[in-house]
């Protein structure tokens, strides 16, 4: 059972060989919670898009991502079929016209509190709302509206209409340093996250994708990607269940503080560094995110979630290939044991 640190990294090592899949050994592929998972198709779409310097294809397929949250997948993909989505080329064009007359448009440091909802419609500055470009964009609801236009103009203006070439720049620069995947990975989620609604869990998703796309001539890229952790309710409760938070002193609830100092992202990076050894090589920390939540996500193994195990209840799933180690902790107390 889970009490120490040590013991956590020993639950690890178990969790990588029971969901150890035959030829993506050491990939550092991930997937999320309502997020866009690794696919080969989409892979090869960005791949190609990288080579080319493709901007509009980059921004097309980021938009498409963030299309993803909060909804299923099957539906998301059913409305962007029957709406479509940003288009760079579209948004670009209204830019350089009256339909930029709101100053907020002016740039992406002058793009803050907008507003924009569909509902009414309304934003905060409805004086211009009739000619403005943000509500015609055909998206599902008025923040990705918002993000469409923010991730416009961070390409436009933060990394000069090449997202590609800031990306290049950003880990070029960070190859100077003494630990240049910290430095590259931490750069580009800072510009990700500055985008409207970008959290550092979206953030991390679709940079992982992105930079793990790369081909072979730019290897530091999927460095960096690797580097990135995505930690979703899945992974979370898996973290929580197990004992794992406990043995490192930062139980927590789902959200912010999961990516905070001694949270589960900081944790899933300190357990990637422990495995060093051992038959498995150092798997990376996206290698070991993407193993916690494949062992819990109901379109993988499904073994550890709500739907096998209730949330104030102990697991009972004997068979379960972590049993001997796992510490199995309800996922929240009983009312008359909390109070």
């Amino acid at each position: 059972m889970v009490r120490m640190i040590t013991e956590a990294a020993a639950l690890a090592r178990v969790l990588l060989s029971a969901t150890a899949e035959p030829g993506r050994a050491g990939s550092g592929e991930g997937g999320g919670e309502g997020g866009v998972q690794a696919d080969a198709g989409l892979r090869l779409e960005m791949s190609a898009a990288i080579a080319r310097r493709d901007t509009p294809a980059l921004y097309r397929l980021l938009m498409d991502g963030f299309s993803f949250q909060g909804i299923n997948d099957a539906a998301a993909r059913s409305f962007i079929a029957l709406h479509g989505n940003a288009d760079w080329r579209d948004v670009d064009r209204a830019m350089r016209s009256e339909e930029a007359a709101c100053p907020k448009l002016t740039a992406f440091t002058t793009y803050v509190g907008c507003g924009y909802q569909k509902t009414g419609p309304n934003c905060t500055n409805p004086a211009a709302l009739k000619g403005c470009l943000v509500p015609k964009l055909p998206l599902r609801k008025g923040r990705l509206n918002e993000q469409a236009i923010s991730l416009y103009l961070l390409i436009r203006d933060r990394c000069g209409g090449d997202l590609v070439g800031f990306i290049d720049c950003t880990i070029a620069i960070a190859l100077e340093q003494s630990d240049p995947v910290t430095i590259a990975r931490e750069a580009i989620l800072a510009a990700f996250t500055s985008i409207v609604g970008v959290s550092r869990k979206l953030a991390s998703m679709m940079c992982a994708e992105l930079l793990l796309s790369a081909g072979d001539s730019r290897p530091a890229w999927r460095e960096v990607g690797k580097s990135m952790v995505a930690v979703d309710s899945l992974v979370h409760a898996w973290l929580h269940r197990t004992g794992i938070l406990t043995a490192y002193r930062s139980s927590h609830p789902y959200g912010t503080r999961c990516f905070g100092l001694r949270g589960c992202e900081w944790i899933i990076r300190d357990l990637a560094e422990r495995l060093a050894g051992g038959g498995h090589g150092q798997p990376s920390p996206r290698e070991l995110q993407h193993a916690i939540w494949r062992f819990c996500a109901a379109d993988e193994l499904a073994i550890c979630n709500g739907w096998r195990i209730p949330a104030r209840s102990s697991c009972e799933q004997s068979e379960c290939p972590l049993w001997q180690g796992c510490a199995r902790l309800p996922l929240t107390q009983a009312p008359e044991a909390a109070s």
